[in-house]
This record gives structure tokens, sequence and C-alpha cells, in this order.
């Protein structure tokens, strides 16, 4: 069960606007609570239509009626799970579930809020199915494996993932490491530091990214809002504002964006020689052009004009707001979420 509490678990319960609501889950009524948390914020903030899309009705139902159909909803979604903690596989954290259920209830009269960070993101990042199936023991679902860095692999056993200098196998690496071969064999590498070298993202450590974008790619930390960016990842608000072409006032992402100009006259160009004729290397008052041919035998073209890459500059990371509406990006069928 680990991105059940996620952002799939996160699309479940639609939340809005908190009158002293008050939240205590155990075992045997976590979908009643789910339910009841669910309900009577759409009921406090969405309209009729919205309230009837999210049950998937066409005739209008009273918030008890809500409650009923989330429950039933939330009971077939988690069937695997009860079945796991009456086999004592698996065990309940209701503290866990408490915290996500709280944060999500949102602010009085605030049914749509800008947030820097989403309410719930922190509070529900872990799930609230704790695992107790040790490695080398059956296991039916990997939630049910109580390392994180474990998987029930298909002879249904908790199998630990490969650590540090082991071949990374057919599971994958332990969490703070990465799949390398650059020294032969691929095996599992310590995930990189801040100003290494990387190829990709997974080689970073966490919080990190690989910056692509960047002429010597390497783990860098996202930038905060104001901040020269060079891609979107680059920012903690996921967001680089375009800036502009030197010289002009076009928009650009990218360097690649503005194409290249000949240094002279501003024209566009691909090569040095749309820029004018040049001359022979060492015979410098012969003319000659991008081919070569009227220079000696043994000197090549000197071009004095330059095609070069015009800069984007002024590209800035946006500041990181997300815009938080309770009535329409938390709405899913709890039979179509994860249990993994």
């Amino acid at each position: 069960m680990r991105s059940f509490l996620g952002v799939s678990f996160v699309l479940l319960c639609i939340v809005g606007c908190n009158d002293g609501l008050s939240v205590s889950t155990n075992t045997d009524n976590v979908c009643s609570e789910i339910a009841k948390v669910s309900c009577h914020n759409v009921y406090q903030c969405c309209t009729e239509g919205e309230i009837e899309s999210y049950l998937n009705v066409d005739q209008p139902r009273t918030e008890p009626q809500c409650q009923e159909d989330i429950t039933r909803r939330c009971h077939r979604a988690i069937a695997q799970l009860d079945e796991a903690i009456a086999a004592k596989r698996v065990k309940f954290d209701s503290s866990t579930m408490n915290r996500c259920l709280d944060a999500l209830i949102a602010p009085s009269d605030s049914c749509a809020t800008v947030e820097t960070e989403v309410p719930w993101e922190a509070a529900c990042m872990e799930s609230a199915w704790v695992g107790l199936v040790p490695d080398g023991s059956q296991c039916f679902n990997t939630f049910e494996c109580a390392s994180k860095d474990s998987i029930c692999a298909p002879n249904q056993t908790c199998v630990a993932k490969a650590r540090t200098g082991e071949p990374c196998g057919q599971f994958g690496c332990a969490s703070g490491n990465f799949c390398s071969s650059t020294t032969g064999a691929p095996t599992c590498q310590p995930q990189l530091p801040e100003g290494s070298l990387c190829q990709s993202t997974t080689q970073c450590q966490t919080k990190l990214f690989c910056d692509l974008a960047s002429p010597m790619p390497t783990c860098s930390s996202a930038k905060e809002g104001g901040a020269t960016c060079t891609s979107n990842p680059g920012c903690k608000s996921g967001d680089c504002l375009p800036g502009t072409c030197a010289g002009s006032t076009t928009q650009c992402t990218s360097n690649f964006t503005c194409g290249r100009r000949c240094t002279n006259n501003g024209v566009t160009c691909n090569t040095d020689s749309t820029c004018g004729n040049g001359t022979c290397s060492t015979t410098t008052t012969t003319m000659c052009n991008n081919t070569g041919l009227t220079c000696p035998i043994g000197e090549f073209c000197v071009f004095p004009q330059r095609c070069q890459q015009v800069e984007c500059s002024g590209r800035v990371c946006s500041l990181s707001q997300n815009v938080v509406d309770y009535c329409t990006e938390a709405r899913v069928d709890p039979s179509d979420l994860p249990l993994l």
C-alpha cells in the first residue's frame, strides 16, 4: 500500500469548508470516516451538478446517502487490505490516517484557495496501512512487506531490493540508490549529491533533479520563484516562465528556440558561410565560400562573420502557488484507486 495515501488517495477525499468536523478512525470505521469527510465537504462547497457527477448519479441525493455510497465504494476498494489485516499481514495506523483526513478539511469558507503547497501533501504522504511480512515470508501484495525496500516477488515471498554494490536485478535498487553500469555489469550505487554530473534525475539524491538543460548536466536543487532558470524541473513551482531572445521581443523557452543569426547583419543562418564569403587560411587574400574549393590544396576557408546561437535570457521561476479547487480537482471512484 505504498501509494494508496499519495495522490490517488487524495483524489478520493473531496474537502471544503471546515465547521468543526472531527475525525477518529480505526480498522472498522475507516471507510465511514473517509465518507464523512468527503461528503460533508462536498455538500458544503460543490454544486448539485458536481455532487451528482461525483456520485455518478442523475438524481439529487442527500448527504447521508452520499456517505452510504462512498462507504460502499471504499469497502470495495480496500477489500484486499481488509483481508490482509485479518490475516495479520498488515496493520492499520489510525494516527497516520487521522492526520491525513484532518489536513483534507479546508479552512472555513475556503472552497478554493491559493496555496504555496498543497495543504494535504505532507500529511498524506505515508500510507496508514503498514506491512508486517518480513523478507523471506509469504505475501500476496507488496504492501504487505514490512520493508519499503522490499517487493512481493512472483513466488509470493517478500524479497529485498538490491543494496549498494549488489547487481541491480529484476526488482531494482533500494531507496537511495540507482542502477549504474559505468563500471561494467549493472550494480546499485548511491544516488549522487548536488553538483555531481548526471544523465537522469533517478541518479540524483532526493529533492534534486538532473539539469539536462545545462551544458554539463549536474544534480541540482530546484529554485525559488524569481530565480533564473533553464527548465521547468529547475523550479520549485515546476514552472520556468519564458524569456526573450536577445535583440528581439520574441518569447523563448530555450536558446534552441531562438535559432542562430549572423553577427554582422542579424540574418538567420545555419552556418558561418551564410553570413558572407571568407578568405583562405594561408593565402589570406584569396576569397572563398563554404565549399573551400577556391583555396589551394591544404588550406581551408576562414569566415570573419560568424553564425552564432542567439541567447534566450530573462527566464525566471514562477512563484510556487497552487490553485486548490476542492470541487474540481479531487473526484474519483474509490474502486479505481490502485492498492499498490
